[in-house]
């Protein structure tokens, strides 16, 4: 069976010089596909074909010929267009006795012939054999163009790099070539546990191993060390390259956000913060011993010997110094919410991060699922194909 609906989408041209089989066999055709190109022999054959994809931008889908025709016969029309497409699928229609043509069409990779009288329904099997391995072809290509503009956009804004399944580096991209201070040639003579910093979780390729053990990858924050030995943190998405045939894993691949600047900033304004935080409760505590000092000095005082201007002078101190210690209270307060709000930026501009690398990360996995089975189901259709142009050689050299 064939699809009626795929083969609505096609564009058809079909070549035939006697006027009664063109016929016929065209009224079908019109039914079935998208559009139908009609020409009545070799020659307007070339033209309708250069016509329709050089000036109109029409992609023929497939060619249906006859061979013996008029100013050009079949093979002499396929030697033109293949200087135009050497892909498109041609299915000569011919007649017994014509095997002579057979090692020439062979050369013009014709796809099928179909021997008159034409088996329709066989005829449009054909077609939408043909036709679907042409597509998928055309399907993988165009999966690949996003996979190489996905990968484009991650080079332009990740570190990416490739390792072995002993830690090798063997594929590095330029913004971790200037992150680490290496050139490309020395980071493919290293190995990953040259790059990783000695003091963070992960400090060696073992690390990684155990870190991903049966997942298919790890996501986390991973401390290097450049040429110069400054630190640098990259946002890390590792993942296992596997094996198509055996499923066996042959290295991992890094990709990595640059985060060493929110991190240092991070850092320096956390330590900037505490800072203030320790300096204000040594401010207290001292205030609060001088309370302490006012206080006990006020109640040691004989009545008779403090005078109403020296209680008033106590008690102004007091109460004033009591204020330093409400306003150094409310300001640890304001530092303290001041690293709770910090904390929770930090904790968004990583998750809002996060959410757009898992979303490029994602359409990279479906665009390199889909061009998997793409090339798997071309494989099949292409095995098909072989299979069928073999058994139709057979019927006709016998």
């Amino acid at each position: 069976m064939f699809d009626k609906e795929f083969l609505k989408t096609l564009v058809i041209m079909y070549v035939e010089d006697d006027e009664s089989i063109r016929s016929s066999l065209s009224g079908i055709l019109k039914k079935i596909f998208g559009e139908v190109i009609i020409c009545n022999d070799g020659n307007d054959g070339v033209n309708q074909f250069k016509y329709y994809t050089l000036e109109r931008k029409t992609r023929i889908d497939t060619i249906i010929s006859d061979i013996n025709m008029p100013n050009l016969n079949g093979i002499e029309m396929v030697k033109e267009i293949r200087k135009l497409d050497e892909e498109v699928p041609i299915i000569f229609t011919t007649a017994h006795g014509e095997s002579n043509y057979l090692m020439e069409a062979i050369k013009l990779k014709i796809s099928y012939y179909a021997l008159k009288p034409i088996n329709t329904t066989e005829l449009l099997q054909n077609v939408s054999k043909f036709c679907t391995a042409e597509h998928n072809k055309l399907l993988i290509k165009q999966k690949e163009a996003q996979l190489s503009q996905y990968m484009d956009i991650m080079n332009d804004i990740a570190s990416i790099f490739k390792i072995d399944t002993t830690g090798k580096i063997t594929e590095a991209n330029d913004l971790l070539s200037d992150l680490s201070g290496y050139t490309k040639e020395e980071l493919l003579t290293m190995n990953v546990s040259d790059l990783l910093h000695n003091d963070a979780v992960v400090t060696k390729y073992e690390d990684i191993v155990k870190l991903i053990g049966s997942n298919d990858e790890y996501k986390g924050k991973i401390k290097f060390k450049s040429k110069s030995n400054e630190i640098f943190y990259l946002k890390s998405t590792i993942m296992q390259l596997k094996n198509d045939s055996t499923s066996a894993v042959e290295g991992y691949i890094y990709i990595g956000l640059d985060q060493t600047s929110d991190e240092l900033e991070k850092q320096q304004t956390m330590q900037r913060v505490r800072k203030s935080i320790i300096d204000q409760r040594t401010k207290e505590s001292q205030l609060s011993n001088r309370i302490k000092e006012l206080e006990a000095q006020l109640a040691n005082q004989p009545k008779a010997a403090v005078s109403g201007k020296d209680t008033e002078f106590i008690m102004a101190t007091l109460n004033k110094e009591k204020q330093k210690v409400a306003t150094l209270n409310a300001q640890i307060a304001h530092y303290e919410k001041e690293i709770a709000n910090i904390t929770k930026q930090k904790e968004l501009v990583v998750t809002d991060e996060r959410n757009k690398k898992s979303e490029l990360m994602l359409k990279l996995k479906e665009l390199t699922k889909e061009n998997g089975q793409l090339q798997s189901k071309v494989i099949e259709l292409q095995a098909y194909i072989t299979k069928m142009e073999e058994k139709q050689r057979g019927k006709t050299v016998g």
